[in-house]
């Protein structure tokens, strides 16, 4: 009790708090000012040991010598009846309490504005009007700098209904960002998953391959936004650039804001704008708020997770309200001839009137915006599905690129678009730069195992996708993909059987045809049926290709498990559908036009049916189409070999098991398929059925 006495009287306990007070304060300026003049952290950290070494010398000193009136003195040399300890004591307090206000200061600061929650905090100027340009920190090595991952910027507004107007302002940085040469930028789909991570900067970085990292945030209040973004270098945790705007919320502020971000980026990764990107980075494209944030809503909806139909649906209705209120959106018609596009590729409408929308409004996109990357591609997309002129839209999406060398889907356009033109191997590197740009998209990466399918490498497919037992249960399609290669290496059909029994079907899926399949190959017709007739199969029972694969699937298991009524009755249905396939799309007339056809040779019309083959053959050459070249054989060799031509068959056999395509067949496909029982009798058939590589499992 004596010594804690003596301890107060002597102010040790009151210089104690007041020296750990004051070196918190002073390591949070010293981190500051470091920071603003690009110090490395040891310096930090050697201010930090040099306080932390300096506290116990505090102590002693306060307990061996006390301030007078005449100077610091021992404390054994001074008589207690003139010691001024007290009075010493309320200015110790004193000084103490201002300490602490400042401490509670800063910390309230870091709290409630915007931009500070980062630590360290960057040096952030606050800009009203015209905020000038100023010099950028020096930046680290370019060659680690130049690769760039936005994260999703924060809702400062803490108003739920403002997220689509937060995550509109971070994709349009991201479309603005794309637009610079030197810059690797990470796509959207790769970013998103990191809204509220818990990772740091580093294991972001390092997951997304990226040297630096922008952050930040919007608020909406009233009239104004406000943006706070700061960039830092993962590789030193160093912010390069950050700043805070402050505007007028108007859609001229917004989008001038965007082009600054991106340019303070490109300067503090010391990358020099040519002209053409300053003036594509300087471009507004609306005047009207109203219509930027229909057209923000419209996005949001579109491009949601889980795609399907149901989001076209309800983007439509915000894009047309966008062109209402600025007939001169070019954005919103791009968007809007991309639904059209979709509805007249999968079949859901191609009517007359529907495709003159669809030319009305992709020309309108082009009138206003002839040479942006957005309405070429948009073009693109009309000459690939409707014209199926993949040369066009290859000149098209190579003119869009240039423009936007960092946006995925005109690299992924052009995989798709080069795989039809044959050009398999550059399709695969189009693909690769896709997932470089947005690693973690999943539909670029079961597109790329597709085409390495489609190509016959199917080592390569095995290589760059996972087992089924570390997959993602609703990674149909990669897994899919990846047991139809072991079946074309191996036989193996229980890989195949296994993905169906552990993935979750979903209708969307282009690979729902499997599902049965798999069990038609095993010749269990019971369970290729109870697939067929499940509720999956059900909701796609009237598209086009898929409904027509079901009633095709479920004829030919009631044939040959005695069925003949039921069986003719649907191939009756699917050979007169063939009559109505004009002016759909030309993958829709290839396949649902293959089926009627062998529909029609299994009624024994075999004429009618060699008329649709042999004009299938004719009207789309490799050259024209590559992708579907297989099917095209492979169908009419199934019509010539009902019709009795043996040896026709056997020479479209030979075609389609050597040519690449969407669904390459080898002789795997004849040894189990119960279709061409017919023909195994043929001795040049069960050549091609013989596999090399035999391994017997289910099947004859």
């Amino acid at each position: 009790m004596r010594l804690l006495t003596e301890l107060k009287r002597r102010n040790v306990v009151r210089i104690g708090i007041a020296y750990l007070v004051g070196s918190w304060l002073l390591v949070q300026a010293a981190d500051l000012l470091l920071d603003i003049i690009g110090a490395e952290d040891w310096v930090l950290r050697s201010v930090v040991v040099l306080l932390a070494l300096g506290f116990v010398p505090a102590l002693i000193f306060a307990w061996a010598f006390e301030l007078t009136p005449e100077g610091i003195k021992k404390e054994s040399e001074i008589d207690r009846t003139r010691s001024i300890t007290q009075h010493t004591a309320k200015k110790l307090d004193i000084v103490t309490i201002v300490l602490l206000i400042a401490a509670i200061g800063l910390l309230a600061l870091d709290r409630l504005i915007p931009g500070l929650e980062t630590a360290p905090p960057a040096p952030a100027k606050t800009v009203t009007g015209d905020p000038g340009h100023p010099a950028p920190a020096t930046p680290a090595a370019a060659s680690s700098v130049r690769s760039i991952a936005v994260l999703p910027f924060a809702n400062r507004s803490n108003q739920d209904d403002d997220l689509f107007f937060t995550d509109g302002i971070h994709d349009d940085l991201l479309t603005q960002l794309a637009k610079v040469h030197d810059l690797t930028v990470i796509s959207r789909t790769s970013v998103m998953e990191y809204r509220d991570s818990p990772k740091n900067l580093k294991q972001i970085g390092s997951e997304l391959d990226v040297g630096t990292i922008l952050e930040g945030g919007v608020q909406k209040v009233g009239e104004r936004v406000r943006i706070n973004a700061q960039l830092i270098d993962v590789a030193t945790d160093r912010h390069l650039w950050a700043e805070t705007f402050d505007r007028e919320l108007t859609a001229e502020n917004v989008f001038e804001l965007q082009s600054e971000i991106a340019r303070r980026i490109v300067e503090a990764v010391a990358v020099e704008l040519s002209p053409e990107e300053e003036r594509l980075l300087s471009e507004v494209p609306t005047q009207s708020l109203a219509a930027y944030e229909a057209y923000l809503k419209a996005r949001e909806v579109f491009y949601g997770a889980n795609y399907a139909r149901s989001q076209e649906e309800a983007a439509q209705p915000y894009l047309e309200k966008a062109i209402a209120l600025d007939p001169d959106y070019a954005d919103a018609y791009v968007m809007l001839s991309t639904i059209y596009g979709q509805l007249y590729w999968r079949g859901i409408d191609t009517s007359a009137e529907m495709l003159k929308k669809y030319r009305d409004t992709l020309d309108r996109a082009m009138a206003l915006k002839p040479d942006a990357p957005g309405p070429l591609r948009a073009r693109a997309n009309y000459y690939y599905r409707v014209e199926n002129d993949y040369r066009t839209s290859l000149d098209l999406l190579h003119k869009a690129v240039a423009g936007a060398p960092g946006n995925v889907d005109i690299h992924g356009d052009l995989g798709l678009t080069l795989r039809r033109l044959g050009r398999f191997d550059e399709s695969i590197r189009s693909f690769e730069r896709a997932l470089e740009l947005d690693p973690a998209n999943r539909f670029y990466h079961s597109i790329l195992l597709e085409t390495m399918n489609g190509a016959r490498r199917w080592q390569d497919v095995i290589e760059h996708s996972v087992p089924l037992e570390d997959a993602d249960p609703d990674d149909l399609d990669i897994q899919v993909t990846r047991a139809w290669a072991l079946l074309n290496l191996t036989g193996d059909l229980k890989p195949l059987e296994r993905v169906f029994e552990r993935m979750n079907l979903v209708a969307s899926t282009q690979f729902t045809s499997f599902s049965a399949y798999v069990h038609w190959l095993q010749r269990d017709y019971d369970g290729a049926l109870e697939v067929l007739r499940g509720p999956v199969w059900q909701e796609v029972a009237e598209t086009p290709t898929l409904g027509a694969t079901r009633r095709m699937q479920i004829a030919d298991v009631l044939r040959v498990t005695g069925d003949t009524e039921g069986a003719e009755a649907l191939y009756e249905r699917i050979a007169r559908a063939g009559d109505e396939l004009a002016g759909q799309a030309l993958q829709v007339q290839v396949y649902d036009g293959g089926l009627a056809a062998i529909a029609w040779a299994r009624l024994g019309e075999n004429d009618k049916a060699l008329d649709i083959v042999n004009g299938l053959v004719e009207r789309v050459p490799p050259e024209r189409d590559a992708m579907l070249q297989p099917d095209i054989y492979y169908n009419r060799a199934m019509v010539r070999g009902l019709a009795g031509d043996e040896a026709g068959a056997i020479a479209d056999l030979e075609v389609a098991l050597s040519v690449d395509g969407a669904f390459p067949r080898t002789s795997w496909d004849l040894h189990y398929d119960p279709n061409w029982d017919f023909l195994r009798d043929n001795e040049r058939f069960a050549e091609l059925a013989t596999p090399d590589n035999l391994v017997r499992t289910k099947g004859p």
